[in-house]
């Protein structure tokens, strides 16, 4: 049953994302080979033998092979799934089949049709955030500072409740979002933060506290916190039954703007005042259906154990927050801010991926696909949107790491290409041949290393070491 289990929320999943996103990368080669006149003779989802398939009117064979692993396009001419010439075939080829043939085209047309891969994957990055943002709205959070923990990074840089961030670590925020993606990327390292008070702006230098997720929901990753929450509208978005909530009246959609004729201004600074009552009565004005209602209640308190086992006490009305509006753009909006955001995403990686190479961040986080299907899984359980986002993101990783300089990959081909532009001439077989055998040396070092990193992070070792001990 747990096999079972494990299978239908993590491995599904991840085999659904994959197959997708290798559906769109080869896609991107096979319509412009096609645009090119090349000749396609396989289109596979996966490697190895093949499970089901059929052949098209252009000839290609379709098929999902056994390893679901990936995926290729042979081309005509091709003597394997890395596109790799076959020589005794090319050399014999009569005018019709060099018409038709990757490897005869012009030197512009290989290096459209090789490129094009990773161009798939970042327009199908942009195109299913467009639609999400058109369809269902983006979740946008105002960059207001609504509570600050005492003792926090935040609160020993100086940052207060009200602050509105303007920028961190040098690039413009324009969302909350924006904040938490500069603080999470520098766990320990300090970053200056301009923020507007009052009338005037701050620079403040912040220094994020470095945090561990949980070993026992994952991987071990550290980022950085600083210990600051958002500014949300006092809006009730649920009133739990039994609670004092709803023996004093109030109801989802009750918006608080006064508690004993004080201004609430947001959500946080509600939970603080009632955090503070001590169960004392509180005057609650809420405005309601256009108009105004005051209401009486006592917060309850509720007494609950900390992971150390200490008792904290906790007085509660019993109502959650509405959840944040969804932002709904146009069409045009919906495309840019589908741009910016692919974008910042490809920043980001860039700056993790530096973050190892310099040294600040440790190759251990380095994940590969048991990593991927155990993010995958995670993801699924947080809904559709979760998982479309994640197959963003690694789509937008995809096309990167095709793009790199290292033979097998797109990447090595453009490089290739590039030397026979400056050249005048391609690179001999030799010298090619000694490359893709470096390339793969590469591949399989890194695959290697990070299969190892997720079988140690997942605690995979660490079971079976248990079980033969």
């Amino acid at each position: 049953m747990d096999i079972l289990t494990g299978l239908v929320t993590y491995v599904l999943p991840f085999l659904v994302v994959l197959t997708v996103l290798v559906f769109v990368h080869e896609m991107g080669h096979y319509l412009v080979a096609r645009w090119n006149g090349v000749r396609v003779e396989v289109f596979s989802i996966g490697f190895g033998p093949e499970l089901y398939g059929w052949t098209g009117k252009s000839g290609t064979r379709w098929k999902i092979a056994s390893i679901p692993l990936g995926g290729y396009v042979k081309f005509f001419g091709d003597s394997n799934a890395a596109s790799a010439a076959d020589k005794d075939l090319v050399s014999t080829l009569s005018p019709e089949e060099r018409a038709v043939s990757f490897h005869h085209k012009r030197l512009g047309q290989r290096a459209a049709i090789v490129a094009a891969g990773p161009i798939a994957n970042f327009l199908y990055a942009i195109v299913v955030l467009a639609g999400l943002f058109v369809f269902f709205g983006q979740r946008i959070t105002p960059p207001e500072i609504g509570r600050v923990l005492p003792d926090g990074a935040g609160a020993v840089a100086g940052l207060m409740a009200g602050d509105v961030v303007l920028e961190a670590d040098g690039d413009k925020v324009t969302r909350f979002e924006d904040l938490n993606e500069a603080v999470f990327m520098n766990p320990d390292r300090t970053i200056p933060v301009v923020v507007r008070r009052d009338d005037g702006t701050l620079t403040l230098s912040v220094t994020p506290r470095a945090v561990e997720t949980d070993p026992a929901n994952g991987p071990v990753s550290i980022f950085g916190v600083i210990d600051v929450f958002p500014a949300n509208k006092a809006v009730i978005g649920a009133v739990r039954p039994g609670s004092p909530a709803e023996a004093a009246g109030f109801r989802p959609g009750d918006h608080i703007i006064r508690i004993d004729d004080a201004p609430i201004g947001n959500f946080e600074r509600l939970q603080d005042v009632v955090a503070g009552s001590a169960g004392r009565e509180l005057r609650v004005d809420v405005r309601r259906d256009g108009g105004e209602v005051r209401l009486r209640v006592a917060a309850e308190r509720h007494t609950s154990e900390t992971a150390g086992g200490v008792s904290v006490d906790r007085w509660l009305l019993g109502i959650e927050r509405a959840p944040r509006p969804l932002y709904r753009h146009g069409p045009l909006g919906a495309v840019v801010e589908a741009v910016k955001v692919s974008v910042n995403m490809v920043d980001r990686t860039f700056e993790y991926v530096g973050q190892m190479i310099v040294g600040t961040r440790g190759t251990e986080e380095l994940g590969g696909p048991l990593r991927i299907a155990h993010v995958s899984g995670q993801a699924a359980q947080g809904g559709l949107e979760q998982l479309v986002l994640l197959s963003v993101l690694l789509s937008l990783n995809l096309g990167i790491i095709n793009l790199f300089p290292v033979p097998v990959l797109d990447g090595g081909h453009l490089l290739f290409y590039a030397c026979e532009a400056i050249r005048g001439r391609p690179l001999t077989e030799r010298m090619q041949e000694y490359a893709f055998r470096v390339g793969l040396m590469m591949i399989l070092g890194l695959t290697v290393f990070v299969t190892w990193n997720d079988l140690v992070n997942l605690r995979v070792v660490e079971y079976i070491a248990g079980l033969l001990s």
